[in-house]
């Protein structure tokens, strides 16, 4: 799949089946259709949403909030907002674009994923970086550059923390709520 805007995560021989509940999710949601499409990369799923994927991941995340133990497929959801060939320069022109949008006087953090490149990690975040004007902030940012690569391709996005669905972070806030909730009286 060469234009992507959704990234799924499953555990490696669950793609059928994540891909069932993710149809499933989107259904409740009333979302868009969603195209998707197993990588050569076990537990790995590309997916084109005909909507906004950031406004797709806002409307699944309170139905995963709900009853996050309800999913047992999909990991992680992380959308794309461009997808460009997997080239530094070409990587460093997408983010200086989406970079823009970052308002002064907050931070930023560039995460990166590869799978099935050789490129360094180092060389990408250093490029990219030089193209943001921001201050940077690794342990909380306000805003997170998520660059994907998946072979020849990346997926690059402009996120907050509560664009990107983690259902196993999702799990651990729930579990966390309800051992601070007091037990009620006897």
């Amino acid at each position: 799949m060469q234009n992507f805007n959704l990234v799924i995560t499953t555990q490696r021989g669950n793609e059928r089946n994540c891909v069932r509940e993710m149809n499933r999710l989107v259904i409740d949601a009333k979302g868009p259709p969603v195209h998707m499409k197993r990588t050569r990369f076990p537990g790995l799923i590309l997916a084109f949403s005909e909507g906004d994927p950031i406004e797709l991941c806002r409307s699944l995340r309170p139905l995963i909030e709900y009853d996050p133990w309800d999913l047992r497929f999909i990991l992680k959801i992380t959308p794309v907002q461009v997808t460009v060939a997997a080239e530094t320069s070409v990587i460093k022109d997408a983010v200086g674009s989406l970079a823009a949008a970052i308002p002064d006087k907050e931070s930023f953090r560039i995460s990166v994923n590869k799978r099935g490149s050789e490129m360094s990690s180092a060389d990408i975040i250093k490029e990219a970086a030089s193209t943001v004007k921001r201050r940077v902030n690794l342990d909380s940012p306000a805003w997170i550059i998520q660059i994907e690569i998946i072979d020849d391709r990346a997926g690059i996005s402009l996120l907050t923390d509560e664009d990107i669905i983690s259902v196993t972070k999702m799990q651990e806030k729930a579990m966390q709520s309800e051992r601070e909730e007091p037990e009620p009286p006897k």
